[in-house]
């Protein structure tokens, strides 16, 4: 009762609630007051209805209602002046409460602290409310068959809802408030709809309003919205209520929720149609005897479930697995209630397959099995597939010759059997001359014509035991094995030559000319047994023989020592006597609002003092100089973090490690390192490049893991560039991962990118590893960033990259300016209204209601208002301008109901995409904000 008081004096605003009964003796007593002080309760229980007894006395003498306007003035509050008086009790309104027969029962008033009159609204309150107390608390004024219902009501699990005949509630039975979750006081003079949301269906929602205005029944289910927010199907059953004219007094309600018998039948149609999808599925009964398959069964094998039951799947059987393997998979079936594996069965027309197997074990209520369920799935096609793909793989799809990849797996096996075999081999880089004015005067369709006769001369010309493979365009490799001296050599290569120079005739009867260099090294003479060494050297033998051949006899040219690297790879040897230098560049923590980290880059001077960064050095190196290089990197980074730690010994470092490099002899050199320098292994992060196959290896991730448990920190770098790590980066022991600078360097000429940057920042946040946005080169950019919310920033807008000793000057007196922040850019103005409109939107799709439209209807409630005035005046009008338009189409969810939803939110869609595209009209960047790039 205290309750419905409560809910009076919020409707109110102000006015303090009471009910009083009459007792036996015809005195009022004070039943429910809660906000009215406890003296003046006292005063007012016991109260005698008279012509001077206030509005209450006066209410239940007239059994009519009573509003008085002006307690200290009016003649019927004469009794009740001194009360008035004390506690300022300047205006009462009172309504009888009757039972079913029109006796007055009691009072229900409301009193006020100001003089006032009530409008029809609070009039409407005090009848209404004065109704449901009479309904709710006076039962036993009822008969008995009226009890009964009631009691009916109380205790029945169906929701019931009665409403009035404009439809708004006045009695809700408990289980409809379990059903809704909402109070009683939260839902009277609610209209009906109150538990409709955005998903409800438009078209049963008109047929039910449809209905109810013509005073019809209605039966049907409707998605309704608990007050949690929760959806469910709601079974609705309405009916109205006449009365003795035949028009509608009220309607009675009787609701149910069915989600779970909806869910159970759709479950029970997908059961249905999961059994005949296209996965084989086989039933048997405890003894194995097959009771039911689906079609999918008699596709595959050819069986139909005529012919096999009653039968065991022992029918199936290829004879390519043994007793021992089905006793094995019956028994771990028995331990275990299933097996999986890749099996081989026979179909009805004695073909052999392959298919993959699962069997679960069913149990009835006693806990026996009762019955067993097999699906498999035929890998046929599927084994050819992986065949195919995996010749593709190896092979070069023009020629069908080896691939690089293959290339390398067949040169170790060939340096294997020579050492065994105590031979010779030769590695032959094979280059057509001539070959660019054929694609040059016939088309690449011609000259891949020609490049597919080359690969048939060379496969004629050489043994089955040679290995041929084709790098790209016209190079080919040529591997020649079981050598017993080099006289040998020479009859073969004068045979490819001769098979090549040959004419070719092409379509449209094109005949072609062509001529060939060779490049050879020869092993173990060569290379030192480094087989990638073995290739380069072949290569120089090849560059050699081209740039002789107005000169040369013949057109190979074998790889001696005195054509040494230095005058091919001078950057490659200046590192190898000079080392590399690291450099740092500062990592940015928006967050804190301080350098947490560095990356270490390496860099070479050359003989004119110039610095030179990894883009100038890095295709002269072979794979030995990048594990030199990135020892020395990773000990300068170290010896770095304890000279820093003074500053901050919690500074970490990120080394760049190319994923090839990544087996046990790297680990070894990690973990002698980071002991040698005493380093704690957190403070450490190895940058690998998403770039290459690495990553999609199986052994990757071992030799991840390997690293990771040493203790350092792995962080996947130029996230962007490739793909197939993104889809396996779940899979991946990844800490961090640092977005490609391609896409945060060119923000400003594409500030769509930020939609790629915010879905990489929401997939790190799911993956629980940490964003690093290289690339960071303008403070528009640095704006941008942060508004979306990356918290580490790297790029020259932040710092460029410096020797140790200027970084020690940077981290003592250089951050400053890094905290100052200034005016929002443009980019970072359009950034900032992309998040706020993706959580608007966000907001809108699961629960409008929840939001203050009605504020956002003034712009200047917005931070993206403020910062678009600041902009020069020229820039800001015409974007405010849109602005507004923007937040009229917000604030105009607040005056429909959710009636219109789709139909604004299209209309929302629109401003927001005129707003986006106002910006971008905007967005220019001077050449003066253009820094430059890094690396």
């Amino acid at each position: 009762m205290e309750s419905l008081c409560l809910l009076a004096e919020r409707l109110t605003e102000g006015a303090l609630a009471s009910v009083m009964l009459l007792d036996g003796d015809g005195v009022l007593r004070l039943f429910a007051a809660p906000s009215v002080p406890e003296a003046a309760r006292l005063r007012l229980d016991g109260l005698r209805p008279g012509p001077e007894s206030g509005s209450c006395g006066n209410a239940v003498l007239r059994n009519d209602s009573v509003f008085v306007s002006q307690t200290l003035r009016d003649p019927r509050w004469a009794g009740l002046r001194d009360l008035a008086e004390e506690f300022t009790l300047l205006a009462c309104w009172s309504t009888p409460i009757r039972n079913s027969f029109g006796n007055v029962l009691g009072t229900f008033a409301l009193s006020s602290f100001t003089e006032r009159a009530p409008n029809s609204e609070q009039v409407r309150i005090l009848e209404s409310i004065a109704a449901v107390i009479a309904e709710v608390l006076f039962e036993e004024e009822r008969d008995g068959r009226d009890r009964c219902f009631a009691a009916a009501l109380r205790a029945i699990d169906e929701g019931v809802l009665l409403t009035d005949a404009e439809q708004r509630v006045v009695y809700a039975n408990p289980a409809f408030l379990r059903l809704s979750g909402y109070e009683l006081d939260d839902i009277l003079g609610k209209n009906c709809r109150f538990m409709q949301g955005p998903d409800t269906d438009p078209a049963m929602r008109q047929s039910l309003r449809n209905a109810l205005a013509e005073g019809r029944g209605f039966h049907g289910e409707l998605l309704n919205y608990r007050r949690d927010g929760t959806p469910f199907w709601n079974a609705l059953n309405i009916s109205p209520v006449m009365d003795a004219h035949g028009q509608v007094t009220h309607f009675v309600s009787v609701q149910r929720d069915v989600t779970q018998s909806r869910e159970k039948e759709q479950e029970l149609r997908l059961s249905a149609r999961a059994f005949e999808s296209q996965e084989g599925i086989m039933i048997t009964d405890a003894k194995r005897r097959i009771v039911k398959v689906n079609q999918a069964f008699t596709r595959v094998t050819g069986y139909s479930l005529e012919e096999v039951r009653g039968l065991t799947p022992a029918i199936l059987h290829s004879g390519k697995q043994g007793a021992e393997f089905y006793e094995a998979m019956w028994r771990q079936i028995e331990l275990e209630g299933a097996w999986q594996g890749e099996i081989w069965n026979r179909r009805k027309n004695g073909e052999v397959y392959p298919e993959f197997l699962s069997i679960t074990a069913v149990q009835d209520g006693s806990g026996q099995v009762s019955h067993y369920i097999a699906h498999f799935f035929d890998t046929s096609h599927q084994k050819a597939r992986e065949a195919t793909l995996e010749r593709l793989a190896r092979h070069d799809p023009l020629t069908d010759l080896l691939n690089r990849r293959a290339l390398d797996e067949e040169l170790l096996r060939a340096q294997r059997r020579a050492d065994a075999d105590e031979r010779l081999l030769a590695v032959v880089m094979l280059d057509l001359d001539d070959f660019k004015p054929i694609n040059d005067r016939y088309g690449h369709d011609q000259g891949d014509a020609l490049l597919v006769l080359v690969a048939q001369r060379l496969r004629d010309q050489l043994r089955r035991s040679d290995a041929i493979a084709r790098l790209g365009g016209d190079e080919f490799v040529l591997i020649l094995e079981g050598l017993r001296q080099l006289d040998e050599l020479e009859p073969i290569l004068d045979k490819v030559q001769r098979a090549l120079r040959q004419p070719y005739h092409l379509r449209d009867g094109v005949e072609a000319h062509i001529g060939v260099s060779m490049g050879i090294s020869i092993y173990p003479f060569s290379a030192q047994g480094n087989l990638d060494e073995l290739l380069r050297e072949a290569d120089q033998a090849l560059f050699a023989a081209k740039q002789q051949k107005g000169q040369r006899l013949r057109p190979w040219s074998f790889w001696e020592a005195p054509q040494s690297a230095k005058r091919l790879y001078p950057l490659r040897e200046r590192f190898r006597v000079q080392g590399a230098e690291a450099w740092f560049q500062p990592i940015w923590d928006q967050q804190t609002g301080r350098v947490v980290g560095i990356e270490a880059l390496a860099r070479i001077r050359g003989e004119d003092g110039t610095v030179l960064a990894p883009g100038d050095f890095l295709p002269q190196f072979q794979e030995t100089d990048l594990f030199d290089l990135s020892q020395q990197i990773l000990q300068q980074s170290l010896a770095a973090l304890t000279a820093l730690s003074d500053l901050d010994p919690e500074l970490w470092v990120s080394v760049n490690l190319d994923p090839q490099l990544i087996g046990v002899t790297c680990l070894k050199c990690v973990q002698h390192t980071l002991l040698g320098q005493r380093v704690a292994p957190h403070r450490v992060v190895f940058e690998l490049l998403e770039s290459g196959d690495f990553l999609d290896r199986r052994l990757a991730q071992d030799h991840l893991l390997d690293l990771k448990a040493i203790g350092v920190r792995l962080a996947l770098d130029d996230i962007g560039s490739g793909y197939s790590s993104l889809l396996r980066l779940k899979e991946l022991p990844i800490d961090k991962i640092k977005l490609d600078q391609a896409f945060v360097r060119g923000l400003e000429e594409r500030p769509g990118d930020l939609h790629f940057v915010e879905a990489l920042l929401e997939l790190s946040s799911s993956l629980d590893v940490e964003l690093v946005a290289e690339g960071v080169e303008t403070a528009a950019i640095r704006d941008a960033v942060a508004v979306l919310g990356v918290r580490y920033l790297q790029g020259y807008a932040i710092a460029r990259p410096m020797p140790l000793a200027s970084l020690r000057e940077f981290l003592i007196s250089g951050c400053a300016p890094l905290r100052q922040t200034g005016q929002r850019s443009l980019l970072g103005i359009y950034a900032e209204q992309m998040t706020e409109h993706a959580v608007l939107r966000k907001a809108l799709r699961q629960s409008w209601t929840i939001l203050d439209l009605p504020s956002l209807r003034d712009p200047s409630n917005c931070p993206t208002y403020r910062d678009i005035c600041r902009l020069p005046e020229a820039q800001a009008q015409g974007i405010l301008a849109v602005y507004r338009d923007y937040h009229d189409a917000i604030a105009a969810f607040a005056d429909r109901d959710g009636q219109h939803w789709v139909q604004q939110m299209e209309e929302l869609e629109k401003q927001h995409r005129r707003l986006s595209s106002a910006l971008l009209d905007a967005i220019h960047i001077p050449d003066a904000s253009r820094v430059g790039g890094s690396d």
